[in-house]
């Protein structure tokens, strides 16, 4: 199944599904009123469930950043951490070496 008809088609049963939840109607009425046979249903509900939840967990996690500026700082910026740590840059860092430390903290738990 192509992109396009894979999405006709997730948006046609995401449709169902909201319509279900609303009906008020056990799932089997609902297929009955709607003309849908049940198994379809079942498996495309699972299956969306399914992809709801592979989004949810992609879905960025942010943490508070504190910006602090001293007098005569030997550095450019600072991320003040949970639990009292601080990171330290000079006035040059790759966007590569911040992005992989953002990875690194979301991916690695409390900080």
């Amino acid at each position: 199944m192509g992109d396009r008809a894979r999405s006709a088609a997730e948006r046609r049963w995401r449709g169902h599904l909201t319509a279900w939840r609303k009906s008020g109607l056990s799932q089997a009425a609902y297929c009955r009123r709607e003309g849908l046979v049940a198994n379809d249903f079942s498996r495309w509900k699972g299956e969306l469930a399914h992809r709801d939840a592979l989004t949810a967990k992609k879905a960025p996690t942010f943490i508070p950043v504190r910006v602090a500026v001293a007098a005569e700082p030997s550095y450019a910026f600072e991320v003040a951490l949970r639990g009292g740590r601080v990171l330290r840059f000079g006035a040059r860092v790759e966007a590569a070496t911040l992005g992989a430390l953002a990875r690194a903290l979301e991916d690695g738990g409390a900080c």
